[in-house]
């Protein structure tokens, strides 16, 4: 920014050497106090401006104000931002044996005598080429060939929430005339953080792991994947045999523990519709169900419920407040930094406290809503929303992970220390005749399996009607569970198996057909 006159002209550069003149403003003699760096409206505060134009994203380099300076004020501005000196900002790498795999993050410390803000971040920049040289449409690039997770991600993937590839203003060499290869990673959170970093304090950002690919095969590429989730994240190698029970009654449950003990299963799940609240705070039911986790412990048996976070409506005040123009990705979801959702949290971690249950399947899980509420307890306003309510997640799902809680959850938090997603299936195809479920259930397998292993995924064993179809649909009569030893067990891949309760055949079936 150049101060002319009464005029303040700002301008820009890709390189130090062509500067474009972007814009002017009347000082009216004034001299500015104050720069504001990074998202911006026309009042410099930090939200969109009405007039939104296209998503792009804008790297600032450094930053220059040029013109005359009173000595005093000069002096007086040095004097005000020397704390900026004892923010030390430190950038960690991880570099894997036996991996082409490296993994970086940034941590802010702030050793000042005040608090920070620290609005947004860019934890990683890596320039790479184009793996393909030809020109192409936009939905048709061909990205690098490097596979990206983080630890911040939620709703199937992170791709968009905490990195993207993005055009590289600097590759001038590349194919594409227009130069609109997307070709360089940037990881950074699409929204914020916004995180004041008090004094003494420190700031972590989320991890980010690169696995570099040799060649493009894709059984290669996979194993590579493969060994790199066994690596990172070794939790997920855990491949328990578990059965859903359709009933929470005592009886009910205590049959089901006693026959999966009689064959070698290890967990029971009270499932979603058989009456299992983990909402339910009441001194009656956590002692009820502390009794059940005490007797499935005897048997040596794991047992936990369902509970479903996302997905629903709460109330008004409790939802996601969604910007204009955006919709939560389930339809409806709570808000976790509302009352409401702070208060769910708390009850998760005394339930599991309480009662001694090893196991949560977590359906509907936190999938990335974003919340504009400027009222909610746990977040300020739409530029932090996404952090903190990650971090409330994640925080408790590492919670589990420390106590050897169990959690089968449908999405993608296996490096915040979830065990299994869906192996891929669409739950109605279980209401199709059996041998048509065998038939899509090997595929799903094939499928599920390049970039996940057998361990990270389930599918389903209807021993009982599920959505629908009928006597056709159902394992029962028992005779044809060596239909589901055909395909589930081969893979080691864990088969979920449903029923109200377990039957005596079942029992032997089991042990005679498997064991």
């Amino acid at each position: 920014m150049e101060i002319k006159g009464n005029e303040l002209i700002a301008s820009v550069s890709v390189d130090n050497l062509d500067w474009q003149e972007i814009g002017k403003s009347e000082t009216g003699g004034k001299l500015p106090v104050k720069v504001r760096i990074g998202k911006t409206d026309n009042q410099g505060d930090n939200s969109d401006d009405e007039n939104r134009g296209d998503r792009s994203r804008c790297l600032v380099g450094n930053f220059t104000v040029l013109g005359d300076f009173k000595n005093q004020s000069l002096s007086e501005a040095a004097e005000q931002y020397q704390y900026l000196k004892e923010i030390e900002v430190q950038v960690h790498y991880s570099i894997y044996d036996g991996l082409p795999l490296i993994s970086k993050w940034i941590t802010v410390k702030n050793n000042s005598n005040k608090a920070i803000q620290l609005n947004s971040f860019t934890s990683e920049i890596l320039a790479a080429v184009e793996p393909r040289n030809d020109q192409m449409e936009l939905d048709a690039w061909l990205l690098p060939n490097i596979t990206v997770n983080t630890d911040y991600a939620c709703g199937g993937a992170d791709e968009g929430k905490s990195y993207e590839w993005t055009k590289d203003p600097l590759y001038l060499t590349q194919i594409d005339y227009q130069r609109r290869n997307p070709c360089l990673l940037v990881v950074k959170p699409e929204y914020g953080p916004e995180q004041s970093i008090e004094s003494g304090s420190n700031f972590e950002s989320y991890h980010v792991w690169e696995l570099i690919h040799d060649n493009w095969d894709r059984e290669r590429k996979g194993l590579a994947l493969r060994k790199t989730w066994r690596t990172i994240a070794p939790w997920l190698t855990e491949n328990p045999i578990l059965m859903h029970v359709r009933n929470a009654d005592d009886q009910s449950v205590k049959k089901a523990i006693d026959q999966c003990a009689d064959v070698g299963f290890q967990m029971v799940i009270m499932t979603f519709g058989s009456g299992f609240n983990l909402e339910d705070v009441s001194e009656k039911n956590l002692s009820r169900m502390k009794t059940l986790a005490d007797y499935a412990h005897s048997k040596g048996i794991a047992l936990g419920g369902y509970s479903l976070l996302a997905s629903r409506r709460v109330s008004h005040k409790d939802d996601v407040v969604m910007p204009e123009g955006m919709k939560p990705r389930f339809g409806n979801s709570p808000c976790l930094g509302s009352e409401w959702g702070q208060n769910y949290f708390k009850t998760l971690y005394n339930f599991y406290e309480k009662t001694g249950c090893d196991i949560l399947e977590h359906d509907g899980s936190y999938p990335g809503d974003v919340c504009a509420s400027t009222v909610h307890p746990g977040h300020k306003g739409l530029a932090d929303s996404r952090w903190e309510q990650f971090q409330t997640i994640k925080d408790f799902y590492r919670w589990c992970r420390s106590k050897g809680i169990y959690l089968n959850v449908p999405d993608v938090f296996f490096l915040n220390g979830s065990n299994k997603t869906g192996m891929g299936y669409r739950e109605t195809n279980w209401s199709l005749p059996r041998a048509e479920q065998e038939i899509i259930e090997r595929q799903n397998i094939y499928d599920g399996t390049w970039e996940k292993t057998p361990s990270q995924g389930w599918m389903f064993v209807p021993l009982v009607q599920y959505h629908g179809g009928g006597d056709a649909a159902t394992i029962e009569p028992l005779k044809n569970i060596y239909l589901i030893m055909d395909s589930d067990w081969p893979t080691f891949l864990e088969p979920e198996f449903r029923h109200v309760t377990v039957g005596h055949s079942f029992t032997m079936h089991l042990k005679h057909g498997i064991w």
